[in-house]
């Protein structure tokens, strides 16, 4: 695989955790400018922001990168910018309509979800609606054409102009009340993608002409056939999980307090989907930027007829995702309850002992969820549209289903327990569809192998390392020294070739250290 692939994945894959680490910290402090009253109302417009914005412009950016990337792999890069420009024309007309409705149901939306204090939050984020269309073509744009660095650079960028501002403007405006303190936190999120919109435009516009905005349907028809394709498949995957999550958070609590207390059912259901989940999305975030790096590229082997590339490329994401879950999984399935123990110390025994087993039925998420993410990417790279998401949707019922089932059995282990079927599932269905696309690999089920036999080595090491370790030191040393493990572990069995090793970061000294290791084989 081409270095620039990785270059890509890597760059995504910093900006994403710097994202989510600014975004934690944002939290910190906003908390304790808004009391927990702010926050509530916070958190009631912030879920409705976000789902306009993933169903509206959510598959946008991958979109618009596989149909950039195949016009240029045909040498049509007029036609590639006259795609963004159609994209560009019809989604700021479709965020322009959506902020418009956003700020006539400001009212209503409040009264329905029992606070008027969100209207002005909700007049506040509405235009940022607008601006998050435009980032997602012109991300789409970059990710097309092979240059990940303004993609990785806007992610940092919005991150901290809504830490900055949102802040401050929090808090410049709480002598006014809560409403309005929310409403500076909100207008820091508009302003941010402000920003990032015209960040990205100012890099476009170095070696692109000016974009020519008409919203010709009659000339443009083609390229709004192509977008509205692709965009309304992948906007229905965006969607399903969340949906599930809603489904999740009527049905759990309610099953649950059935056999124990309305309170015990919520702190159980809690202790998943906070600590527990946030623990095993942590190195999923690697998964989704391989994807997304991916599917350009395979968009454009898939315009050239390279079937080996194709192959190439959907192995070695695939195995690269593997390699970074494995650990992930098998670190927190030995060392479950030191982990909880050490984040989270206000825990009491029983709650760390509920989150332990939590994370241990949920760990192996990791590696499902990595798989499933990469496949689906292959899928969209060659045309495949529907299938991942019926795939995801088969999963889903599997999930449902077994939460009905095993909750009045096992109670909330019974939901770990379905979400990690439903992820599995769909991830196998995802894998035989690729298989039928593009034939099968000869090594791949092979070093998957490995890999999950270094994985299990570094797990009974480390969880022996545990029975010598204690407090703070716990995860710090068998993180270092099941590392390492693992490293040597996927030196001596020959995961990755000298090709690979070279794309990867320090990849001269990873190929100089192989080369040592087997210059006598």
């Amino acid at each position: 695989m081409k270095r620039t692939l990785w270059k890509g994945a890597g760059l995504l894959a910093f900006a994403t955790f710097f994202s989510k680490f600014i975004g934690a910290l944002y939290r910190i402090p906003l908390t304790n400018i808004l009391g927990a009253q702010g926050m509530g109302v916070y958190q009631l417009i912030f879920p409705i922001y976000s789902f306009i914005l993933s169903t509206s412009s959510g598959a946008l950016p991958i979109a618009v990168s596989m149909l950039v990337s195949s016009r240029i792999a045909r040498g049509e890069r007029e036609e590639a910018r006259k795609l963004i420009t159609t994209a560009m024309s019809a989604l700021l007309m479709t965020g322009i309509v959506l902020t418009f409705i956003l700020v006539v149901l400001s009212g209503p939306l409040g009264s329905l979800q029992g606070s008027k204090d969100t209207r002005l939050g909700y007049l506040a984020i509405a235009p940022a609606i607008f601006f998050v269309s435009g980032i997602a073509v012109l991300r789409g744009w970059f990710q097309g054409t092979g240059h990940w660095a303004p993609s990785a650079a806007s992610q940092v960028s919005e991150s901290i102009v809504k830490l900055g501002v949102g802040l401050t403007l929090a808090y410049l405006f709480l002598p006014l009340g809560i409403a309005w303190s929310v409403f500076g936190a909100m207008a820091g999120v508009t302003l941010s993608e402000l920003v990032t919109f015209f960040m990205l435009y100012g890099m476009y516009r170095k070696k692109n002409p000016r974009l020519n905005l008409t919203f010709d349907i009659k000339n443009s028809r083609q390229n709004y056939k192509e977008i509205t394709r692709l965009t309304i498949p992948m906007t229905i995957g965006n969607v399903i999980m969340p949906t599930i999550q809603i489904i999740d958070s009527f049905l759990v609590v309610n099953l649950l307090s059935r056999a124990i207390t309305g309170a015990a059912a919520t702190a159980s259901y809690g202790l998943l989907t906070g600590p527990v989940n946030s623990l095993v999305n942590l190195p999923i975030v690697i998964g989704l930027s391989l994807g997304i790096a991916v599917v350009p590229q395979i968009a454009k082997n898939k315009e050239e007829h390279n079937i080996t590339a194709i192959k190439q490329k959907s192995d070695t994401a695939f195995k690269l995702a593997l390699v970074i879950g494995v650990p992930f999984a098998f670190m927190y399935f030995a060392l479950s309850e030191g982990i909880i123990r050490v984040l989270y110390p206000a825990f009491s025994a029983a709650e760390i002992a509920e989150a332990s087993l939590l994370l241990r039925i949920s760990c192996f998420s990791v590696i499902a969820l990595s798989a499933q993410q990469i496949y689906t990417a292959i899928m969209q790279g060659l045309g495949s549209i529907y299938k991942p998401v019926k795939n995801m949707g088969i999963g889903a019922v599997v999930k449902i289903v077994l939460n009905l089932v095993l909750m009045p059995v096992i109670g909330i282990a019974g939901v770990a327990v379905a979400s990690l079927a439903c992820f599995v599932v769909t991830a196998v269905l995802n894998i035989i569809q690729v298989r039928i696309l593009i034939g099968k690999s000869t090594n791949l089920f092979k070093n998957s192998g490995v890999i999950l036999l270094s994985g299990v080595i570094m797990g009974a090491a480390v969880f022996a390392i545990s029975f010598f370790t204690r407090g703070w030191a716990l995860p710090l040393i068998t993180a270092i020294v099941g590392a390492l493990l693992y490293l040597a572990m996927l030196i001596l069995f020959r995961v990755f070739n000298r090709g690979e090793l070279a794309a990867l970061p320090l990849g001269k000294k990873l190929v100089a250290l192989n080369d040592k290791i087997f210059s006598r084989g």
